[in-house]
């Protein structure tokens, strides 16, 4: 397939997964494009633009599943707002809870209500009573945010936040010295409190529909895709779950990762019925605030990662000579040589993995052998699935993104972030300026042969590889007026020696609270 024959967008609306800081990076990008292919990268006010009709995507809908905007950084949806459950519901022990389909709970789509979808709108909705069933799997969708109440960074202030918003010089200055046992990160709720100031200063909120779950996402025959929502209403004291249906010109997946990694382990179901008065086992996931770990009198954490380590540190301090803190690691070292400096450090005992759960002694044996009993606290620190359960009629397995962005197969479906590694708010608003420049026709993509092997030669990402392997490919392929992310403040310049420079507070710090210095609640 030559670059002339290559499909040619005519995109005009765009239906954009969530409206955290994929979302809103995504909504920035989009929404300031001229109809002549140029960015309006970093103006406030485009109102002017709007009324004469001169944008190119003139319909942005950002769907955003709880009451704010923030993703995991959402004030409503972290810490003491978290309603998630502290465990999956677990019907049967031989249930594969590795895979998210077995914990992610659907709403049933039955013949009757696809009729009625077909005449439904946002205005005028399916209204349908919400009953103990559907709360029940509302719960379980994995709505709320992985975030607690004293969560702090680990990724530096000048790398959380966007080049379209951002504080340098005196405004950055302040910001790294607001906690002075902290310097350079801040807690969680001062990065929601930032993307909401984002959202604020460009009046995106406009584009936002809050409380709105995307149920179901498929292409159509005539080449729109039809996107199912659902939200919750409140009528003469009745609760109502609203179903409608929208057609878009293309889609932004910007949901993160929101479904946790359970194992499956043997005894578990049982150990957690027997003991419910003895022991508090919760996913990281469902974690609204650490006092039940700082009370604890012996603790296991599953996971040897970073959701490990964030939570481990509130543990503390505490005996280091007579250990009371165990890991359960699947590998003996992680990804991240500070994160393995400090879950072998003093005060923590390593373990394999889980062979099974002992209900009737409350105790836990090992691959090694080994038993352990007397557990109070278990906290499972897995990780995330990248799961979209809105995809339909395709696999997930099979889905394959070029530079990140692109699905290969239909490249009017797009991932915005849920990937690993630093820099995240500057990819992100990356992966929305090649999206404005692709979709514009200013920027060909190669044929999907191409596309794979550049995907199948990657190398894996880190730190150092960030800008020439994920931004710069991207950049190349936005608007006209779109700078480098890196290139709007010039400090950012030694960005590699910049970002691991401030990532060796994180583990020193670690120990000072390990040893009693400092109060992580309290920094």
């Amino acid at each position: 397939m030559t670059i002339s024959e290559r499909p040619q967008f005519n995109i005009k609306s765009v239906a954009i997964i969530g409206a955290g800081p994929s979302g809103i990076a995504s909504l920035h990008e989009l929404s300031r494009v001229t109809r002549t292919g140029k960015s309006l990268f970093g103006l406030k006010d485009i109102s002017e633009y709007e009324e004469k009709g001169n944008t190119a995507f003139p319909k942005l809908v950002a769907f955003e599943r709880n009451a704010s905007v923030g993703g995991v950084w959402s004030k409503s949806a972290f810490g003491y707002n978290n309603k998630d459950p502290d465990l999956p519901i677990i019907e049967d022990d031989k249930i594969d809870l590795t895979k998210p389909e077995q914990i992610y709970k659907k709403y049933e789509i039955d013949k009757e209500l696809e009729e009625k979808l077909e005449f439904s709108t946002y205005e005028k909705p399916i209204q349908i009573p919400l009953n103990e069933n559907l709360e029940t799997i509302t719960k379980h969708q994995w709505r709320s945010s992985a975030a607690y109440e004293g969560l702090f960074t680990n990724v530096t202030n000048r790398f959380m936040q966007f080049s379209f918003h951002e504080k340098t010089g005196d405004e950055l200055k302040k910001l790294d010295y607001r906690y002075k046992n902290l310097p350079g990160f801040q807690y969680a709720r001062d990065v929601g409190a930032y993307l909401e100031e984002a959202v604020e200063t460009y009046n995106l909120e406009k584009y936002i529909r809050f409380n709105s779950n995307v149920e179901r996402v498929q292409k159509t025959p005539t080449g729109k895709w039809e996107v199912i929502v659902s939200f919750m209403s409140e009528a003469e004291g009745k609760k109502y779950l609203n179903w409608y249906k929208e057609y878009f010109d293309a889609v932004i997946i910007g949901n993160g990762k929101t479904v946790p990694i359970v194992p499956s382990f043997k005894g578990l179901k049982q150990f957690a019925e027997t003991n419910k008065n003895k022991v508090t086992i919760k996913l990281a996931k469902s974690v609204q605030e650490t006092t039940f770990i700082k009370n604890a009198k012996k603790l296991l954490f599953i996971g040897s990662s970073v959701s490990s380590i964030d939570l481990i540190q509130y543990a503390f301090p505490r005996d280091l000579d007579n250990p009371s803190v165990y890991i359960s690691r699947r590998s003996a070292t992680a990804h991240l040589d500070w994160i393995n400096g400090c879950t072998y450090s003093k005060g923590i005992v390593n373990k394999p993995t889980i062979e099974e759960f002992l209900p009737e002694s409350n105790s836990i044996k090992f691959t090694d052998g080994t038993v352990e009993s007397g557990f109070d606290v278990i906290v499972i620190c897995c990780g995330y699935h990248m799961y979209y359960p809105f995809l339909t009629n395709v696999s997930q397995d099979s889905l394959k993104w070029y530079q990140y962005t692109f699905w290969v197969d239909d490249p009017t479906l797009a991932l915005v972030g849920n990937t690993y590694a630093g820099f995240f708010f500057n990819r992100v608003e990356a992966q929305g300026a090649a999206l404005a420049g692709v979709w514009t026709n200013k920027h060909k993509l190669p044929d999907r042969e191409s596309q794979l092997k550049i995907i199948a030669n990657k190398p894996q990402l880190s730190v150092g590889l960030i800008n020439q392997e994920f931004i710069n490919p991207l950049i190349n392929l936005s608007l006209e007026g779109r700078p480098h992310p890196f290139d709007v403040d010039q400090s950012k310049s030694d960005h590699v020696a910049q970002i691991c420079h401030a990532q060796l507070t994180i583990p020193d710090l670690f120990y000072k609270i390990r040893d009693g210095l400092v109060d992580p609640m309290n920094l």
